[in-house]
C-alpha cells in the first residue's frame, strides 16, 4: 500500500507551520536590519522552529529528537559554546515555552487565544531577535511581535468557529499595529511594503461574508499564508531600506 503523502502533508499542518514561522522569520529579518548576523544561526533557528512545530503535530520521538537537535545546535552556534550560563538558560527557556505550547488547548478560547497570540508574537519575534543578536530590542517591537499574535489568533480562530467580526477584528488590528511600528521609524514608503497583502485580507473579509455557506476553517490556509507573507515583506522591506 502506498503512502498517502496528502494525508502525512496535512498530519504536519502546513497553515500552522506558516504561522509559527512568521515570527520567527520576521524576528530574524529585523535583526538582519539592525545588527550583523551570522546566516548560520538564522538558518538553525529557522530549522529548528520548524522541526519543534511537526514534533508538536505529530508527537512522534523521532521528530523530537531532532528538535533537541536543532536547538542545541542553534544555541551552540550563537554562544559558539553550550557551557555557559548563557546557552543554559536559552535552552531551559526553549523547553520551557515547548512545555507551554503543549499545554495549549481545552482551557477556553480566550485563554487558548491570549496564549496562541503570546507564543506566536512576542515570543517568536522577540525569541528569535535575541539569539540572533544577544539582545532585547526596543519596546515598539511590541507593535510587530502582536501583530503577528494578533494574525496568528486570527487564523487559528476560523478552525476554532470564532465569529466573522471577531476574526476580522483581529486581523485588521494586527495590519494597523504593523502600520503603527512602520510609522514609528524611518517614515519611507518600502517600510510599508507589507501593505501589498492588504488587497489579499479584504479578498478574505469579503469571502467571508459573501459566501455564509462556507466553513470558516477553510480560510485558515490563506489567512496563515497572508500573514506569513506580512512578516517576510515587513522584514524585507526594513532590510531594503539599508541596501
Amino acid at each position: 500500500m502506498g503512502i498517502n503523502w496528502n494525508e502525512k502533508i496535512r498530519a504536519y499542518d502546513p497553515s500552522g507551520f506558516m504561522l509559527s514561522l512568521s515570527g520567527i522569520v520576521l524576528g530574524v529579518l529585523l535583526a538582519v536590519a539592525e545588527y550583523r548576523v551570522d546566516f548560520p544561526v538564522a538558518l538553525s533557528l529557522i530549522l529548528t522552529a520548524g522541526l519543534i512545530h511537526i514534533y508538536m503535530q505529530t508527537l512522534n520521538k523521532w521528530w523530537m529528537t531532532a528538535s533537541v537537535a536543532g536547538a542545541v545546535l542553534t544555541v551552540y552556534l550563537s554562544y559558539g559554546t553550550l557551557f555557559s550560563l548563557e546557552s543554559l538558560i536559552l535552552l531551559l527557556f526553549a523547553y520551557f515555552i515547548i512545555r507551554m505550547a503543549r499545554g495549549m488547548g481545552g482551557r477556553g478560547r480566550i485563554f487558548d487565544g491570549f496564549l496562541n497570540c503570546f507564543l506566536k508574537g512576542p515570543v517568536a519575534l522577540v525569541g528569535a531577535y535575541f539569539v540572533c543578536t544577544h539582545s532585547f530590542p526596543h519596546w515598539f517591537f511590541l507593535f510587530p511581535s502582536l501583530s503577528i499574535g494578533f494574525l496568528s489568533v486570527a487564523a487559528d480562530g476560523t478552525a476554532d468557529n470564532y465569529s466573522k467580526t471577531l476574526t476580522n477584528l483581529l486581523i485588521y488590528i494586527g495590519i494597523a499595529l504593523m502600520v503603527v511600528y512602520s510609522s514609528l521609524r524611518i517614515f519611507v514608503p518600502v517600510h510599508f511594503l507589507f501593505l501589498v497583502t492588504l488587497p489579499a485580507f479584504i479578498l478574505i473579509t469579503l469571502r467571508m461574508y459573501m459566501k455564509k455557506e462556507k466553513e470558516s476553517g477553510s480560510y485558515r490556509p490563506a489567512l496563515a499564508l497572508s500573514t506569513f507573507a506580512l512578516a517576510l515583506l515587513t522584514g524585507i522591506g526594513f532590510i531594503g531600506y539599508l541596501l
